[in-house]
């Protein structure tokens, strides 16, 4: 179904809004006597949680917190048909977006979760409200495979577990004054299990199409230990096969009519659109034990393990009529004829002690005896389609111990580390300067991200004759964070005899040499003040502002304000105003990657990202990087009517300076940038990327949360409604050659309009779930076409039965009626085989099945 205009879906949402509204206050008129299964999840779902996240008073709920909070359970992140909380989060909470590009490098495999469209690493991510650490990627990608992920070091959510989850709670709020760095855009916080008992899951799926078959099997295991700790334990499997949805490049078809389908890749289709292969371990222990009456120890671990791979652009062949051969294979002329090789390059590699025979073939027509010829072109007679892959191993322990001094004074002392090591490998490739001697496979290097960190935190009541104790909270934190390269086997990045006709390096991804190798870190301390004020029953005032120093960039403050008043027992609103920070990492600020690509006229040029402070970016201009800031304003109205109707209104407006993306600089042969850039060791880049602050944005929204639960008949209903509006605007250009492509997507390619409607009906031991999510149109512009998309609804269902107390099953779709988006249109994209949007909001695999069994002990 396609929605083309705004307006109607405005009268949607506030029909719904009444609908909803109408319901809540008719639902005692619908109650009756329910059955045993039924009043169990009623019990299991009634009252509002208490959070933990945006504030440090105990015992606040969601509508009662001068924030916005949304608070998602465990059973909802589970109860879906993808096995990564990536796409759950998607599914649910409309202010939160990912995107999956098919053919992006690492961000095939790493794909970054961004709250209210701001970029991923302006989130600040917790796992029991303790900092999680980020990903190694850095995400390298330029248009059309991302916009607000470009440049983006990030949280990797699909390493958690589901199953490990009791709840999740979304701080959509500016929040660096109480947390530190990243949390621009707001907080995710993971909060564990603690429960006890057994808990095994297994869930199988596929496409409608056949493809992408996905296996899942999991088990929560918790248990007391003794009278006065825990444990909980999750494990997860996880196995996906990969998806196809693109059609066959005109010269992929060309090449499969005349040397036969099976010898191209993926049977004629040249290149595949789709999602990647995936294998993933992951585990997670929760754990605590109190030590006294007024003092417990606390712990928690993680470990992953994934395995996914993916996919480059088809390398079209030699020796095909009608088909230029890929120049890692052959330097040809208009009609697909090797040229002559000068006479220097057979000299040099003679005088080398090398036969040119193994690097050129031999012609005696030329006037060098050879040709620009690749020998290693006849192991493809189809041509080839670098398989690019991707090793990630993940772990991370914190802990620490809490208590009370006194009879009132909070403390609370953690520390933590975590690591993520990313090994690529890439196969069905080869080095174009090794001709014959080039491997066809390759493990071009490792990126590791480790943070290490200690925080020290009290919370302290005070009387001050007021309606409640005033609450301040005060800490110190010290963080190290260390990046570090590790280079690639030799062949990944050597140069070889022919370097300056076939290229250097491994074909599709170029391994990192170590002059790229190298270990980068820094250290920061930061102290914070935070209270909350009750200045009558009905107004509470809370203040926060923090001080941070880190050894690269200096020092920055934020400070927030924030106040709610409460008209009656119902009825309050709520604001914020607040400043925030984000510190550019240290794999952004020391990024080094080299590949090859064709220029205009098919010659190979070597381009890549250099670290801001080198010598490449230095000589085009670039500038030492600085921390983006930003001024957060909210205003949101709260109903909190008797039962369980909750309606929140929330407008927010966040201006973000100096934000980080990276700009490429083409180098013009002859140029003074290309003979500094010779002089310095890097000659013949074609251009060459790196990190500036180069604009300024606002983003401005609306958000609406409405909830209902009541009984109709004998059963139970729960009804979720979240709709989001944001729209995206570029303040300021501040580096005049950020490309207009990224400029255009940022304020285009993501929906302005999201909205998730859940309805859940419970009776007896049967169960319905019903999900339908609307997404707003959008544009790119990618290759200089501009493209736009209609607005799409996408309904999941899910049939759930209660076999007996320890037994359940379910059966459902995701996307039940096969909604695709429209069709790709851009003449270039079409060519390369994709059909449908590579930036769809919601993928384009159309709809699947699956079915789950779970077992409670």
């Amino acid at each position: 179904m396609t929605m083309k205009t705004a307006p109607s879906w405005t009268r949607a949402a506030l029909g719904l809004l009444c609908s909803s509204a109408a319901i809540g206050l008719a639902a005692p008129a619908l109650a009756q006597d329910m059955d045993e299964p039924t009043q169990e999840r009623e019990q299991a779902r009634s009252g509002d949680p208490i959070i933990v996240t945006g504030t440090r008073v105990e015992g606040v709920s969601p509508t009662e917190s001068l924030s916005p909070v949304t608070v998602v359970g465990g059973s909802d992140l589970v109860e879906q048909a993808s096995a990564s909380i990536t796409d759950t989060l998607t599914n649910i909470a409309p202010s939160i977006n990912t995107q999956r590009f098919p053919i992006a490098d690492g961000t095939a495999f790493v794909r970054p979760v961004s709250l209210r469209n701001l970029a991923p690493d302006q989130t600040l991510v917790l796992v029991n409200s303790i900092r999680r650490h980020r990903s190694a990627l850095v995400n390298l990608q330029t248009e059309p495979f991302g916009t607000v992920n470009q440049g983006a070091q990030a949280v990797d959510f699909s390493l958690i577990p589901s199953i490990a989850i009791d709840r999740l709670e979304v701080l959509r709020d500016g929040a660096s004054a109480q947390y530190g760095s990243d949390a621009i855009a707001g907080v995710i916080n993971l909060i564990l299990r603690e429960d006890s008992g057994v808990q095994l899951t297994g869930q199988y799926g596929e496409y409608y199409e056949g493809d992408g078959e996905n296996w899942q099997i999991a088990g929560n295991f918790g248990t007391g230990i003794g009278d006065a700790g825990f444990a909980n334990l999750s494990l997860e499997y996880v196995e996906s096969n990969i998806t196809s949805r693109g059609s066959a490049r005109p010269d992929a078809a060309a090449v499969a009519a005349a040397v036969g389908a099976d010898l191209v890749p993926f049977d004629g289709l040249g290149q595949r659109w789709g999602d990647p292969d995936i294998e993933s371990f992951r585990a997670f222990l929760n754990t605590g034990y109190e030590i006294g009456e007024n003092s417990e120890l606390y712990a928690h671990a993680s470990y992953a393990d994934t395995t996914s791979f993916s996919g480059f652009f088809y390398r079209t062949p030699f020796g095909v009529a009608g088909v230029g051969p890929r120049g890692t294979l052959c330097d040809c002329d208009a009609n697909g004829d090797p040229n002559d090789t000068p006479a220097s390059v057979v000299a040099a590699i003679l005088a080398d002690g090398l036969n040119p025979d193994d690097y050129l073939t031999a012609d005696a027509s030329s006037p060098s005896g050879y040709v620009n010829l690749n020998p290693i072109w006849t192991q493809f007679p189809g041509g080839y389609n670098p398989t690019f892959g991707a090793d990630i191993e993940d772990w991370e322990v914190a802990g620490g111990a809490r208590g009370v001094i006194g009879a009132s004074l909070n403390w609370d002392l953690s520390a933590r580390y975590g690591q993520n090591r990313i090994s690529y490998f890439l196969e069905n490739s080869i080095n174009p300067s090794l001709g014959r001697l080039s491997p066809t496979s390759f493990r071009p290097g490792d990126l590791e991200q480790r943070e290490t960190g200690v925080n020290l935190d009290f919370t302290l009541p005070i009387e001050a004759g007021l309606v409640e104790p005033i609450n301040l909270a005060f800490g110190a934190e010290w963080r190290n964070e260390t990046y570090e390269i590790f280079a690639g086997d030799p062949a990944s990045y050597t140069f070889g005899p022919t370097f300056t006709i076939f290229g250097v390096g491994s074909d599709g991804f170029q391994g990192d040499s170590p002059d790229a190798a190298g270990s980068f870190g820094r250290d920061s301390i930061a102290a914070y003040v935070d209270t909350e004020i009750a200045l009558s029953e009905a107004f509470n005032l809370g203040a926060a502002a923090r001080i941070e120093d880190y050894d690269d960039f200096g020092t920055t403050f934020d400070w927030k304000l924030s106040g709610r008043y409460e008209f009656n027992d119902q009825f309050a609103a709520r604001a914020t105003v607040s400043t925030g920070f984000r510190a550019p990492t240290p794999g952004q600020i020391n990024t080094l990657d080299v590949t090859t690509t064709s220029d205009s006229s098919g010659n190979l040029v070597p381009l890549g990202t250099f670290p801001t402070n080198g010598v490449v970016a230095q000589t085009l201009g670039a500038e030492l990087l600085d921390p983006e800031t930003s001024l957060n304003f909210t205003a949101g109205l709260v109903y909190d009517a008797p039962g369980d109707l909750e309606i929140t209104l929330d407008f927010y407006q966040i201006d973000v300076d100096d934000r980080i993306a990276l700009i490429s600089q083409t180098v013009t042969p002859g140029s003074p940038e290309d003979i500094a850039l010779a002089a310095a060791g890097f000659p013949g880049l074609g251009s060459a990327s790196f990190f500036a602050n180069a604009f300024d944005s606002r983003v401005r929204g609306i958000e609406v949360g409405i909830n209902d639960a009541f009984t109709l008949g004998n059963g139970l209903l729960f009804l979720d409604l979240a709709y989001s509006w944001n729209d995206q605007e570029i303040r300021e250009v501040k580096f005049a050659t950020v490309n207009p492509e990224l400029l255009f997507d940022f304020e285009n390619q993501l929906p302005s309009h999201r909205a998730v409607l859940t309805a859940d009906y419970d009776l007896d031991r049967f169960g319905v779930l019903g999900r339908v999510k609307y997404y707003d149109g959008w544009k790119d512009l990618t290759f200089g076409e501009t493209t736009e998309f209609g607005a799409e609804l996408l309904v999941d269902l899910e049939l759930q039965y209660e076999v007996n107390d320890m037994i359940d099953v379910a059966v459902g779709a995701q996307n039940l009626f096969d909604t695709y988006p429209d069709d790709e249109q851009n003449s270039v994209l079409r060519f390369l085989g994709a059909t449908r949007p590579i930036s769809s909001p919601f993928g384009f695999n159309g709809g699947q099945w699956y079915a789950r069994l779970n077992v409670d002990f």
